[in-house]
């Protein structure tokens, strides 16, 4: 007979805990609106944005803004938005709490501009 110690799951869950920032599809319309001025940015349904008739997938155009860092992005569902930042299990070990949000608030800010609100956001969700 075999006998697991740990623990034994048959769901499919993930979660996140993360300090960063979150973002609505009406924050991201308007922080498009301001790298692409003259332009009209339309939020959409399922979570695209229109600009010049350009259809563009707010969740790709998310993740291109952050490819060049070490930023996550989360999306649990049409309504809580868009969580950008980065897991808290990637403390340094010679790192301090305020050097580690200093960091993220630092490449947020340079690639989404001014007046975010940060924050630690968590999150989980089953699938099964």
């Amino acid at each position: 007979m075999k006998i697991r110690n740990g623990f034994v799951s048959n769901s499919s869950s993930s979660s996140f805990l993360i300090y960063g920032i979150n973002l609505d599809d009406e924050e991201v319309r308007k922080i498009f609106n301001k790298k692409n001025p003259g332009k009209v940015v339309k939020t959409e349904k399922c979570s695209t944005i229109t600009i010049d008739d350009e259809e563009f997938y707010i969740y790709e155009e998310i993740e291109a803004a952050i490819a060049d860092t070490d930023l996550i992005v989360e999306n649990m569902d049409e309504y809580s938005g868009y969580y950008i930042g980065k897991s808290w299990d990637k403390v340094k070990d010679d790192e301090t709490g305020k050097q580690f949000k200093d960091s993220i608030e630092k490449k947020l800010t340079e690639i989404f501009g001014d007046n975010l609100v940060f924050g630690t956001y968590e999150g989980a969700w089953y699938d099964g």
